[in-house]
């Protein structure tokens, strides 16, 4: 499966993009499973056209506070239960994902009830792939 995640800012600290960094390469350790993650800055009109001229091998998934609740077992499944080939989640910006692109999307789950600023929440999506990556393999990072 190959995961790409489509945000529309940049980081505005050092340090978020070094904890991005690190679980990018975390992930990348499990080839076997996430054959290729990378994460894409892009504007509105970008997703628009990728969501629009989606393959029928893509699926769509937008992160929102309204969106559907997901533990990290949820998460888990939903990922590798699924045979997905080419995983989208979009992250959006500081005023949100626009409506169009909500509903068009495949899905839409949200990480928390709180409102993240979206870095932290493309750093907790991270987060959680890479955990959900661990509990598949039997790797110890996970602890229940």
């Amino acid at each position: 499966m190959k995961i790409e995640i489509l945000h529309f800012d940049k980081f505005k600290f050092d340090h978020e993009e070094q904890l991005h960094d690190i679980y990018i390469k975390r992930i990348s350790q499990f080839r076997n499973i996430i054959t290729d993650i990378k994460t894409v800055k892009i504007n509105n009109k970008g997703i628009e056209n990728r969501i629009v001229k989606k393959k029928a091998n893509e699926y769509f998934v937008s992160l929102d506070e309204k969106g559907e609740h997901f533990s990290t077992e949820d998460l888990k499944v939903f990922l590798f239960n699924n045979n997905f080939k080419n995983l989208k989640f979009i992250v959006g910006s500081t005023d949100g994902i626009q409506k169009g692109i909500l509903e068009k999307s495949n899905k839409v789950i949200s990480l928390s009830k709180m409102t993240l600023t979206h870095s932290f929440a493309l750093i907790i999506l991270l987060e959680q792939i890479y955990r959900s990556a661990t509990i598949v393999s039997n790797h110890p990072y996970h602890r229940v």
